[in-house]
């Protein structure tokens, strides 16, 4: 990117006397206050990094592109990697106010593909990805690594566990007990345990089944779950039936 279009975007970002002054001082807290030289390069890197991605944040949270790792390593002239690393170590130490993963992750899911009998979703975002990948494991699930970056894939019958996770308006144990309670009515053959995640009893039953049952038990949750559920349902249906 040439220099002047990378200005422009500075510009643009840092665009009042205070959000230049704040970005300063967070510098001067860093370098001049008894400690010139103590900080790192690397971490005087992640600190400067920090303060440009919070600005584009702060100025778009929802456009993934404005921050993905192709469109910076292009303003600030490094690689992709170096900017997925930066990512991760940023929001370990300078953790990004108000961020809720499962609003990011609601917002793209409908971006889902459907194939092999798995669930296939390209995160956008490094932190977003471990996330998400760090909560479906806590909930006793697991993902397949895939050697493309960022590429969460979940087997169909794990799809209900993925809504839970994702929903904050109810506990995982109200939801689970609602699905569990709906299940066990309709299909008796299926045998549900509390403790065990939902997919494990849902292994080897047909596509048209599990689609059934997550389409009865979508109600269950929050709107914004129920608006990402329904989509990704769609394009299953339509990839089974097609």
């Amino acid at each position: 990117m040439k220099p002047e279009r990378a200005k422009k975007i500075y510009n643009h970002l840092f665009d009042t006397a205070e959000s230049k002054a704040k970005a300063f001082d967070a510098i001067a807290e860093k370098c001049y206050f008894s400690n010139f030289g103590s900080v790192s390069k690397n971490d005087f890197e992640v600190l400067l990094f920090s303060l440009y991605i919070e600005q584009i944040l702060v100025k778009n949270e929802a456009d993934f592109s404005a921050y993905s790792d192709y469109t910076l390593s292009k303003q600030l002239g490094i690689t992709q990697s170096r900017v997925s690393s930066l990512k991760v170590k940023k929001e370990l130490i300078y953790p990004h106010e108000g961020f809720e993963w499962q609003d990011s992750f609601l917002r793209i899911l409908p971006n889902v593909i459907y194939e092999d009998g798995k669930i296939k979703l390209y995160i956008p975002d490094r932190n977003l990805y471990l996330e998400i990948k760090n909560a479906i494991e806590n909930s006793g699930g697991f993902i397949e690594v895939q050697l493309t970056s960022n590429l969460l894939q979940v087997r169909l019958e794990y799809f209900l566990d993925l809504l839970i996770i994702a929903d904050k308006t109810k506990s995982e144990e109200e939801l689970r007990r609602q699905i569990i309670d709906t299940i066990g009515k309709e299909n008796k053959e299926i045998n549900l345990r509390e403790k065990e995640p939902i997919g494990k009893a849902l292994l080897k039953k047909a596509p048209d089944v599990i689609i059934e049952i997550a389409g009865n038990c979508i109600p269950f949750f929050g709107d914004a779950v129920k608006t990402a559920a329904r989509a990704v349902l769609d394009v299953i249906r339509n990839r089974v039936n097609g």
